[in-house]
């Protein structure tokens, strides 16, 4: 497979940034802030998505191009975290096409879905941009619950941070009462109503013994004592 040369990739990102401008900056779609393509890992990324624009992009061929251009990176790069910045690269996992004059839809759904919460005056308007659903299991308020089929759905007043003081509208998301009790103050949520980060020792204490050995061992070689 013959790489695309750093002069293609270079005029390629500079194409991309001004494109950006014109048609993604207004929807806060974020994009490296650097001149040159090899000053940010994504940035290689977006400009081999955009020199291969007339056609799908297997993840693995970015992956060959990044190893060529950054010194000590990852054999294999993880393309479609850009969709979190808002790029639209298509639906299919681990072959990309680039399309920079709209945001992704999702990247579109979850900003205005943040600005429904920012705007809330009460909790109604918060279940309202989650469709009246549970944010973490997806159980509609007011039917069955889908995974035991007893019990009426009720959504409670959820804690993206439970560690975040009082009830700022952004720090709230309607969770069901069977997972709100589930899950308690023991993780942290994203925007999405999905765990990614444990908030208190409970998780841990709960693990089995080989588990808690990994995070010690984890924890013991991040202070320098292993």
């Amino acid at each position: 497979m013959e790489l695309p040369s750093p002069d293609e990739l270079q005029a390629a990102w500079t194409e991309l940034r001004a494109i950006h401008r014109e048609y993604l900056a207004v929807h806060e779609v974020v994009i490296p802030p650097v001149a040159h393509y090899k000053g940010h890992t994504k940035a290689v990324w977006l400009a081999a998505l955009w020199h291969y624009r007339n056609r799908e992009v297997h993840k693995d061929e970015i992956s060959a191009i990044v190893r060529r251009d950054v010194d000590g990176a990852a054999a294999d790069q993880q393309v479609r975290h850009l969709k979190r910045d808002g790029w639209d690269i298509g639906p299919r996992a681990g072959r990309h096409k680039l399309n920079p004059f709209e945001p992704s839809q999702e990247f579109l759904n979850i900003n205005a879905r943040k600005r429904m919460r920012l705007a809330a005056d009460d909790f109604n308007t918060i279940k309202q941009a989650f469709g009246d659903r549970c944010a973490t299991c997806g159980a509609r308020e007011g039917q069955p619950d889908p995974r035991y089929g007893r019990g009426t759905v009720r959504l409670q007043q959820g804690h993206r941070d439970p560690h975040e003081a009082g009830n700022d509208p952004d720090n709230i998301i309607p969770q069901c009462q069977f997972c709100n009790c589930s899950y308690q103050s023991d993780f942290v949520f994203d925007d999405k109503g999905r765990a990614h980060a444990v908030a208190s020792i409970n998780p841990v204490r709960r693990a089995s013994a080989a588990v808690q050995r990994l995070i010690l061992e984890w924890l013991l070689k991040r202070e320098g004592k292993r």
